[in-house]
C-alpha cells in the first residue's frame, strides 16, 4: 500500500471514531434529559401523592369531629366509649354552651399563661384511627418508627359568630406528625388544611307553653298537680278537648287567676294532626327526627323498656336523646334524668306511668296514663300526649324553663353549614 492509500484509511477511522463519539454524547445527554425528566415527574408525583394523603386525612378529620360531636355517649382519652364517671361526651368536653344566648364557645387549657385550644389528634394505625382525646394540653399520639408513614389529623374547634355555631378545623398530616400541623417543618410529608361551620339543630325546637299539653281531652279525679309559674306562658295545662281535673292543684304566673292556669278546648290544638303536633315542636318529622345520629332507638314490643331506657340514660355524656317504638311503661320508684342533664323521651305508643316516677325532661307520647297515687312522683319540664291524658295517679308536673332552655340549647345534631368549607 502506498504511504497516500494508507494515510487516507487513518483519516476515514479518525471520522468514523468521531461520528461514534458524538452519537454516545448525543444518547448520554438524551439519556440523562430523560432521567431528569423522570425524576422531577416521579418527585411531582410523589408530593401530589404526600399531598393528596395529607388532604384526605384533613377531610377524615371533620368526618370524625363531626360524628364525636354528635356522639353522646361518655368517652375516655383514647376517645373510646367508656363508663367511668369522670368521662364525658365529646361535646361536652370541647364546648361550653352559653344557656341564655346558646353561643358556642371552644374550651382552652393554659399553657404558661396562656389559652390555648383543646385539641384531639388520630393517626391511621391498619383500617383504623388511633386517637387522643385529652382533656387539657396537647394531645399525645404514640409515635413509632413502624408508624412514621401512617397519616394523621389533629382538630380544633374555633368560635364562629352565629350563636349555635362553631367553626371546626381539621389539619392532616401525610405522615405520622405529633400535632399535626401546617407549621411543622417535616420536608418528607405534606399537611393540609379544611374548616367548615357546624350548627347544632336543636332536639327541641319550640318548647312547649305548659306543663301539661294534650292534643285531646285531660280527664282525671286525682290530685294531681300542674305548675307553670313562668311569667310568658303561665299555662299549667293546655288540652284540645276538654280539661276535666276537679282535684287539681294549680299554679299560674304571679298576679294571675287559676283560671288562666286551665286552656281547655283550643281548636288549633285539636285540628292538628299527630305529625303536625311533633312538628311544631321538635322541628322535625318523626322519622327524621328517630335517624339522627344522637338518638337512642330502643324496642319495647316485646317487654319492659325501664332497664335499657336507663342504660341510655346512664351512658350519655350529654342530654340524653330517647326514641321508644312502641309502648312504655315505667313502674316506680325509678328516676330518669336530672335537672343537669334532663332527657327527651319520645314515645311511639301509649306511655304509662306508675307510682313514684321522677322525670327531667320532655316526654312525648301517643297517649299518656299515670296511675297509683305515691309521694315523689315528679315530672318537671313538660309532657306532652298526642291524644288524652287519664289515669288515678297524682304527679306533681312542672313546668320548669332551665329544663327546657337545656335542650332547647344544649341538645341535638351538629349539621355542616352549607357553603361554609374552606381549603385555605
Amino acid at each position: 500500500m502506498t504511504p497516500r492509500l494508507s494515510f487516507a484509511h487513518r483519516q476515514r477511522g479518525a471520522a468514523a471514531l468521531i461520528v461514534t463519539l458524538a452519537l454516545l454524547f448525543a444518547m448520554l445527554v438524551a439519556t440523562v434529559f430523560v432521567n431528569r425528566n423522570l425524576l422531577v415527574e416521579q418527585h411531582s408525583a410523589r408530593n401530589h401523592e404526600r399531598a393528596t394523603q395529607a388532604f384526605e386525612a384533613a377531610e377524615a378529620g371533620l368526618e370524625w369531629v363531626m360524628g364525636q360531636l354528635n356522639n353522646p355517649l361518655r368517652l375516655d382519652t383514647a376517645c373510646v366509649p367508656s363508663t367511668a364517671a369522670a368521662a364525658s361526651a365529646f361535646r361536652a368536653r370541647y364546648l361550653r354552651i352559653d344557656m341564655r344566648s346558646g353561643r358556642l364557645t371552644p374550651a382552652e387549657w393554659i399553657d404558661a399563661g396562656v389559652a390555648r385550644p383543646l385539641r384531639a389528634s388520630c393517626m391511621r394505625v391498619g383500617d383504623r384511627w388511633a386517637c387522643s382525646c385529652p382533656t387539657d394540653a396537647l394531645p399525645n399520639l404514640p409515635l413509632s418508627s413502624d408508624a412514621e408513614a401512617a397519616p394523621t389529623f389533629s382538630i380544633e374547634l374555633t368560635a364562629a359568630a352565629r350563636p349555635g355555631t362553631v367553626r371546626v378545623v381539621s389539619t392532616g398530616c401525610s405522615r405520622a406528625v405529633n400535632p399535626c400541623s401546617v407549621d411543622n417543618n417535616d420536608r418528607n410529608g405534606a399537611s393540609a388544611r379544611v374548616e367548615v361551620t357546624a350548627a347544632l339543630l336543636p332536639a327541641l325546637r319550640t318548647p312547649p307553653a305548659a306543663a301539661l299539653t294534650a292534643r285531646g281531652a285531660v280527664a282525671t279525679a286525682a290530685r294531681i298537680g300542674a305548675h307553670n309559674a313562668d311569667p310568658e306562658s303561665g299555662i299549667a295545662i293546655h288540652a284540645g278537648g276538654a280539661i276535666d281535673v276537679p282535684a287539681a292543684q294549680l299554679t299560674t304566673a304571679a298576679g294571675a287567676s287559676l283560671g288562666d292556669a286551665l286552656l281547655p278546648n283550643d281548636p288549633a290544638l285539636l285540628g292538628s294532626s299527630a305529625a303536625r303536633f311533633f312538628a311544631s315542636r321538635f322541628g322535625l318529622g318523626k322519622t327524621d327526627w328517630s335517624a339522627q345520629p344522637g338518638v337512642t332507638r330502643i324496642e319495647c314490643s316485646g317487654g319492659d323498656c325501664a332497664a335499657a331506657t336507663l342504660r341510655a340514660i346512664d351512658a350519655a355524656g350529654t342530654p340524653a336523646l330517647i326514641w321508644i317504638d312502641g309502648d312504655l311503661a315505667l313502674d316506680g320508684p325509678i328516676a330518669l334524668g336530672t335537672r343537669e342533664r334532663p332527657v327527651v323521651l319520645i314515645v311511639s305508643g301509649a306511655a304509662r306511668l306508675s307510682g313514684a316516677v321522677t322525670f327531667h325532661g320532655v316526654l312525648h307520647a301517643g297517649a299518656v296514663s299515670w296511675a297509683s297515687p305515691a309521694p315523689g312522683a315528679l315530672l318537671r319540664g313538660a309532657l306532652l300526649s298526642e291524644t288524652s291524658y287519664s289515669g288515678d295517679g297524682t304527679p306533681a308536673l312542672v313546668y320548669d324553663t332551665a329544663v327546657l332552655g337545656t335542650l332547647q340549647r344544649a341538645s341535638g345534631s351538629f349539621v355542616r353549614v352549607s357553603g361554609s368549607w374552606r381549603d385555605f
